[in-house]
């Protein structure tokens, strides 16, 4: 799969991450066939341009996706997806706390599923999509429906405080501390956060810590899995390699040797890798 990525425009970035557009090839053994969807810390849509029909597949079960959907936070084994024929998708990755905010509904509908498109967009949005005649067309009017959602921000200032510290250093979360420091009881912070990110804040340290430990064995050569353990607060090597194989299917070196990072271009912590190639 061939990649691009696309700003969102200024007034969207608070909730927006970022817009990609993959090429599937099909028919070129070089690319990769099949795609292990991996849990990322967030949610995002997958859009199938320019086609009457899905092509995307669910390997396990041969289960066809829909032409175009809402995916939710990911807290189990991945999703192994494969292409029928060659397709042109074009994917929204949201920040943590946007899909609440856009859609007026508790993230944790979308947890470990995914929705139709059309179950949350209005008709003439998803027409408008289906009938695009290229990329920048479709990001288009994605953005101006997108636009019409903000409105007024909701007061998320100490959950978003939160999501930072967890980010920083998933491996140090302790909720009694990280709730009183925001003002809130732990139950009131669990409740909340999960409500707002689609998973409770242990599972999202969790998440966090992993993707950090993906961005690590991409980008340092030769990592010693005894010290990538320690240094993200893993108890040892064995802890590590159970939680690895949880979210990816495979231990840490089978999964150097047999996958390919497709959906990051650049190595930048704040943004995960979701989408893996297998080779």
């Amino acid at each position: 799969m061939q990649v691009e990525y696309f700003s969102p425009r200024v007034e969207l970035k608070s909730v927006i991450s970022r817009f990609w557009a993959g090429k599937v090839h099909c028919a070129n053994t070089a690319d990769n066939s099949y795609y292990r969807i991996l849990a990322s810390g967030s949610t995002g849509i997958v859009i199938q341009l320019f086609q009457n029909q899905s092509q995307l597949f669910n390997s396990t079960d041969y289960r066809k996706l829909p032409l175009a959907f809402i995916y939710g936070q990911k807290t189990d084994a991945p999703c192994l997806n494969h292409f029928s024929t060659d397709t042109t998708v074009l994917g929204v990755d949201f920040h943590p706390m946007a899909f609440k905010r856009i859609f007026g509904v508790n993230t944790t509908e979308l947890t470990n599923t995914i929705a139709s498109l059309e179950d949350l967009l209005p008709e003439s949005i998803c027409r408008k999509l289906f009938q695009s005649e290229n990329l920048q067309e479709a990001i288009v009017v994605l953005e101006q429906y997108f636009l019409t959602k903000l409105g007024l921000a909701p007061d998320t200032a100490k959950l978003e405080y939160a999501l930072h510290q967890i980010q920083k250093a998933p491996f140090l979360l302790n909720t009694n501390l990280l709730a009183g420091e925001i003002g809130m009881s732990r139950r009131s912070f669990q409740r909340h956060f999960k409500e707002q990110i689609g998973v409770d804040a242990s599972t999202y340290s969790r998440i966090v810590r992993f993707q950090k430990a993906l961005h690590s064995l991409k980008c340092v050569s030769n990592v010693s899995l005894t010290q990538l353990a320690y240094d993200l607060g893993y108890a040892d090597q064995s802890h590590f390699g159970r939680e690895f194989k949880l979210f990816v299917g495979q231990s840490p070196k089978q999964f150097v040797k047999q996958s390919s990072y497709l959906d990051t271009p650049t190595i930048d912590i704040q943004i995960p890798f979701r989408i893996i190639g297998v080779e």
